[in-house]
């Protein structure tokens, strides 16, 4: 009979922060650790955009396979990642392409598992849930760059990449002894008002998610190399400089959950996105540091709140807790497409300046889908 600790709401919770908050740390670190790599292998911006879309094309597969057992698939996904972390830290440069892509499943499949156990485990707190375990989220991705500055500062990329393993197996090992699914939950929709309108609901947050993360993940992959090249101040100080914009990130996250309370999703969302192309359009023209690494915690202000919002308005409107595993994919093939285009446009104009264009550019198609994202109407009482 295998052995398990006696599972609670309370302690499924309190394992769910920190293994989410790990999951950020692996997804946005490689960013942090980028110049440490390319100087490793010479890589040009091409290459090391490839190595992106590898990873995120990845997640996005690993938000795919998320269906059926999601504390199952926890446990899974973080063993896998011990494997991948250590393949990163020794494989030549002619490995490296499918190894971030197994990374990135590796990573993308806990990611995405945590967010489906929310939803099927807590389906009348999902939207408050969501928030704080995404400000867990938070604190991972602005600890990923000052663990990765504080490793560079004796050692290089694969020091990290162990280190990584080592929690990965912890992850690993508390997952398969505490989480345990539960029933899928039943939705009182009629179904003649849902069949006609899920495909449109679907494309509407999919595309949503499809930029959203696609921005994240351009900033979060990008951020310490354009630091770098702006100010030349070394790998080091600029691995750690994009921690303005996760403070940012992390403020906001924590303090649009009380926003929520008393404001409208959508105004809340429409808000955000003015902000953030307003602070991407700073960052991209910064006259100085000080003013650039001011745009990096506007823009993590304005993104922080938007992707919890999406997956929250999708829950509410979907019959099955299953259906947003396309909106997660989505999400992941946007955050796989964008940092590669960026990384393709510095190549080809020899600046990643026009590459960073990407973010704004991405916000201002956002801007044009705000309308599509009306609240549910209610639907009227068959008799």
């Amino acid at each position: 009979m295998p052995f398990a600790f006696k599972t609670s709401p309370a302690r499924t919770l309190a394992l769910l922060h920190p293994v989410f908050a790990l999951t950020g740390i692996l997804h946005t670190v490689g960013g942090a650790l980028l110049p440490s790599l390319a100087a490793r292998f010479h890589l040009n911006d091409s290459a090391s955009g490839l190595l992106f879309l590898l990873y995120f094309a990845g997640t996005s597969l690993g938000a795919l396979l998320c269906r059926g057992s999601y504390a199952r698939l926890i446990t899974i996904g973080f063993a896998a990642m011990i494997c991948t972390c250590l393949a990163v830290a020794a494989s030549p440069r002619p490995l490296l392409a499918p190894v971030f892509l197994l990374l990135g499943i590796s990573v993308g499949v806990p990611m995405s598992a945590v967010t489906l156990f929310v939803g099927r485990a807590y389906p009348n707190r999902c939207a408050p849930l969501l928030t704080f375990l995404n400000f867990s989220w938070s604190i991972g991705a602005l600890s990923a760059p000052l663990i990765a500055a504080r490793v560079l500062m004796q050692h290089s990329y694969r020091a990290a990449y162990i280190l990584f393993a080592i929690a990965s197996t912890v992850a690993a090992i508390a997952c398969g002894l505490i989480l345990r699914d539960g029933p899928e939950p039943t939705h009182s929709f009629g179904d003649s008002a849902i069949a006609p309108t899920t495909f449109s609901l679907v494309a509407v947050f999919a595309f949503t998610a499809f930029l959203q993360v696609g921005i994240e993940n351009t900033v979060a992959a990008w951020l310490p190399t354009y630091a770098l090249r702006m100010a030349g101040s070394g790998v080091v100080l600029a691995a750690a400089s994009s921690s303005f914009y996760w403070a940012g990130f992390l403020s906001s996250r924590g303090l649009s959950s009380l926003l929520l309370l008393r404001a409208a999703p959508t105004r809340v969302f429409r808000v955000a996105v003015v902000l953030a192309f307003a602070s991407a359009l700073l960052l991209e023209f910064a006259p100085s540091v000080a003013t650039r690494n001011l745009a990096m915690f506007l823009l993590g202000a304005a993104l922080a709140p938007t992707y919890p919002l999406v997956l929250a308005g999708f829950f509410a409107r979907s019959r099955h807790t299953a259906d947003s595993r396309w909106i997660l994919f989505t999400a992941g093939f946007g955050g796989s497409v964008l940092p590669w285009i960026a990384g393709f446009i510095s190549t080809h104009s020899g600046s990643l300046r026009a590459g960073m264009l990407t973010i704004p550019a991405a916000l201002l198609i956002m801007a044009f889908i705000l309308p599509n994202l009306r609240e549910p109407q209610p639907v009227a009482a068959h008799p």
